[in-house]
């Protein structure tokens, strides 16, 4: 990845970003809301409930009851570290690990939310970000986007780092022409003070948790480097928006989720 580094969000006007799950905002975007927030407005519109990470204990029905809720105050404290009001945070509430049964719903409340608040920029997970309901997201908001959304369309990652590719980082393998990254020691301090809020994933939340859900080595990764966000051209879909690698990349999307699910297994720990 070669593309410049900005210093500044470079983005004009106010910015939609879309989340599937409580965090994802933070880890995709955490610097550009950052440096977003300090000269227009960012909404944020969460997707999913949130409830099944971290995998609640089995035979404590309250804790699974009761994270939604608590995932909801976390993004709302983490987002007020980025400069975000909470008057401009959504929660769809939708079910968590099941947001491929909901498109359609997310269609349609990502078009009007970006209406609504005259967005000129979208920003959705990676269109191969490897989990389930990050995929829906992006789909969700590619059909909006078909559907006459004015809203220009990027595109943030989460799952950045994959051992199935032979550089190790998936933002290798995008366009750079397409590419923008944003930097700045300031943003990423403040993207870790966001982190940071959401407890119930950065600490061993639960009795019997082996690890957290973040951990402390992926936040520091996370923060150091730029973040990376790709235009997404309706010219381009699919694979196409891949420099190299248009095939195995979409494989390897699928395969490095279900080892990592099989590793779990083995390590006696719960899977979702």
């Amino acid at each position: 990845m070669n593309a410049a580094v900005a210093a500044a969000s470079p983005f004009k006007g106010d910015i939609l970003v879309c989340a599937p799950h409580m965090d994802d905002d933070a880890l995709g975007c955490g610097m550009l809301i950052a440096l977003h927030a300090t000269h227009g407005r960012v909404h944020v519109l969460f997707a999913s409930d949130g409830a099944l990470s971290p995998a609640p204990p089995r035979g404590e029905p309250r804790a699974s009851r009761d994270l939604p809720k608590i995932r909801e105050a976390e993004a709302l404290a983490g987002l007020a570290v980025l400069g975000v009001s909470s008057a401009n945070v959504g929660f769809m509430g939708l079910p968590d690990g099941s947001l491929a049964h909901h498109e359609g719903e997310i269609e349609r409340e990502i078009r009007e939310r970006a209406r609504a608040v005259q967005a000129g920029t979208v920003l959705v997970p990676f269109r191969y970000d490897r989990h389930p309901d990050h995929m829906a997201v992006n789909r969700a908001a590619t059909a909006a986007r078909r559907d006459g959304m004015a809203a220009e369309l990027f595109e943030y990652f989460v799952y950045t780092k994959w051992r199935m590719l032979a550089t190790g980082d998936v933002r290798d393998y995008v366009r750079v022409d397409d590419s923008v990254r944003v930097y700045t020691a300031e943003s990423a301090r403040l993207k870790r003070a966001a982190l940071d809020r959401h407890r119930s994933q950065t600490t061993l939340y639960f009795r019997g948790q082996r690890r957290p859900i973040l951990t402390g080595l992926l936040l520091d990764e996370a923060c150091a480097e730029p973040e990376t966000f790709l235009r997404h051209r309706r010219e381009l879909g699919g694979r196409r928006a891949l420099a190299r690698s248009q095939y195995w990349v979409p494989i390897a999307c699928k395969l490095e989720p279900a080892l990592k699910r099989l590793k779990d297994r083995l390590a006696g720990e719960r899977v979702q």
